[in-house]
C-alpha cells in the first residue's frame, strides 16, 4: 500500500484507539502495534486520539475530535486495530468509516497477525 497526501506530500496520519472499560496501560500493545505498522506502511508517526473508559453508546470526545480534524483536512489516513474501535454496532461503525472517507480519509486497519502454520501432525513412520 502507498499512501500520499492530496498534494502528493507524505500524508498525515492519524491513529484511534478506544478501550471500555478503561485500560489502565492506556492501549500500549495497541498503540505500539498500530505505530509499528505505519513504519512497515512507510507513513509518519501516527498521531493518537484515544477514547480510554468510554462505551461507545456515549459520546467519544476524541473520536469527534478526529472526525473534525479529518474534515478540516488535518488528516489523509487513520490507522485503527479494527472498527470495532469506532462503534460495536457495526452499522455505526461503517457510518464513521464512510464519514472519514467521504472527507477524503483512508481507514486502514491493522492486518491481523500471521498464525503460526499447523505442526505437521502425521506420525513418523516407525520401521523396524
Amino acid at each position: 500500500m502507498k499512501f500520499t497526501a492530496p498534494n502528493g506530500s507524505a500524508p498525515r496520519v492519524a491513529m484511534y484507539l478506544r478501550c471500555y472499560p478503561r485500560d489502565i496501560w492506556q492501549l500500549t500493545i495497541h498503540q505500539d502495534a498500530l505505530a509499528d505498522y505505519a513504519r512497515e506502511l512507510g507513513v509518519p508517526e501516527p498521531i493518537v486520539f484515544m477514547d480510554n473508559g468510554f462505551s461507545s453508546r456515549v459520546p467519544l470526545p476524541a473520536l469527534g475530535s478526529l472526525v473534525s480534524s479529518v474534515e478540516s483536512g488535518v488528516y489523509d489516513v487513520v490507522l485503527v486495530v479494527g472498527l470495532f474501535a469506532f462503534s460495536l454496532d457495526g452499522g455505526s461503525a461503517c457510518e464513521v468509516v464512510q464519514r472519514l472517507q467521504g472527507a477524503g480519509c483512508k481507514v486502514v486497519e491493522i492486518p491481523p497477525p500471521h498464525s503460526p502454520q499447523p505442526a505437521d501432525t502425521r506420525a513418523a513412520s516407525i520401521t523396524p
